[in-house]
């Protein structure tokens, strides 16, 4: 296994440190664990290691492949990871998935100057599935936005977003972290880090496209506040099994062709982007509908996307990404925010799109 994860590896230790000043952002999805390793010098955040470890084989299965792994199996590819990247910190910042997080916009009557946890709590009842008890919630109070809506004595409502994530998941990965020797220092969920790392000082509403393994998430972000987020349970490995079933060959063979022609315009290559593009006209089908929903709601326009995550790096997904929603389309480059040798600008920023996740946990610690 030790030279399964040497292999895989995009290793660059790129700098001595002081474990003190730094810390880790850790993205655990169901291909892979991407690990990066950031220090704050001079108010500036510094790159000093990356890594990425393919989980499948640990599964017996191929890498690129979404697998749901036992806790000992996780582990053990989470200690291969650290080792191999040459971490050096303790601290890690754990991302959460979408899909075992709540949240919601809600609002709640203007209280002008009080304490609003109370009335929060009270209102979050009526929308969270579970008892309050059995969560971790937090919120946070839109600036300055209030709903056009007014109580029956005239208050105006305020605008919340709230969020709630199961207390059995964070002691699962409380599990995992300690199990791993590493401390967890905080944690938070994906779709906020992805944002974090791959958007910039953004004066109009953006769609954020996050192309996993098994899902791809889309977020969209007004004035750096997350106003609605959605799930969608298809994803690139989707597009490798479509061409796996179809051309009757192995799942790593399907993955090797996916990556070398991606969608391509080439008349040798129609058959195998016919194959592929029902599973992305699905999912841009549905991208389209949470971007619809949110410009009838709010009455504000969006014109332009931002794609990441390892599934954006496919070949002429950012042309097919403009012509399925008709507006500008730019992938994102994480890596940006971050201080690292100038002979490493073209790898990180291909690289990146994979690590939009580690990245933006890494900063919200710095």
């Amino acid at each position: 296994m030790d030279f399964f994860a040497k292999s895989l590896f995009s290793l660059k230790n790129l700098l001595a440190s002081k474990a003190s000043q730094s810390v880790l952002g850790l993205d655990i999805g169901t291909s892979s664990i991407k690990v990066v390793q950031l220090r704050k010098e001079k108010e500036q955040a510094v790159l000093e290691t990356y890594g990425e470890i393919a989980l499948g084989p640990y599964a017996n299965m191929q890498v690129g492949q979404a697998v749901n792994l036992a806790d000992d199996k996780l582990i053990e590819a989470l200690k291969d990871v650290l080792r191999e990247s040459n971490t050096k910190t303790k601290r890690a910042a754990v991302a959460i998935p979408l899909k075992s997080s709540f949240v919601t916009i809600i609002n709640i009557p203007s209280l002008e100057g009080k304490d609003i946890s109370e009335m929060i709590h009270l209102e979050a009842r009526r929308y969270i599935p579970v008892p309050i008890s059995e969560v971790v919630m937090d919120w946070w109070v839109f600036p300055e936005e209030e709903s056009e809506e007014k109580t029956a004595d005239g208050r105006k409502f305020i605008k919340v977003l709230l969020v709630a994530i199961h207390k059995d998941t964070i002691n699962e990965y409380r599990k995992i972290i300690s199990s791993s020797k590493l401390e967890l220092d905080k944690f938070e969920i994906e779709t906020f880090s992805m944002i974090r790392s791959s958007l910039g000082r953004e004066t109009s509403p953006v769609a954020v496209i996050d192309f996993g393994a098994s899902t791809t998430k889309v977020a969209i972000v007004d004035f750096g506040i997350m106003k609605s987020s959605y799930s969608i349970n298809k994803g690139s490995q989707d597009l490798t099994l479509a061409l796996s079933n179809s051309l009757g060959v192995d799942f790593k063979r399907a993955e090797e062709t996916k990556r070398e022609i991606g969608l391509s315009d080439l008349p040798e290559h129609k058959e195998m982007v016919n194959i592929m593009e029902p599973i992305l006209e699905y999912i841009f089908s549905e991208i389209r509908s949470v971007i619809t929903d949110y410009q009838r709601k709010y009455k504000q326009t969006i014109n332009r996307t931002i794609i990441t995550g390892g599934g954006a790096m496919l070949k002429g997904l950012t042309e097919f990404s403009v012509k399925h929603l008709s507006m500008e389309v730019n992938l994102a480059d994480p890596f940006l925010k971050t201080e690292y040798p100038a002979f490493l600008g073209g790898s990180l920023k291909k690289a990146g799109l994979s690590f939009s996740v580690a990245i933006g946990l890494a900063l919200l610690d710095l």
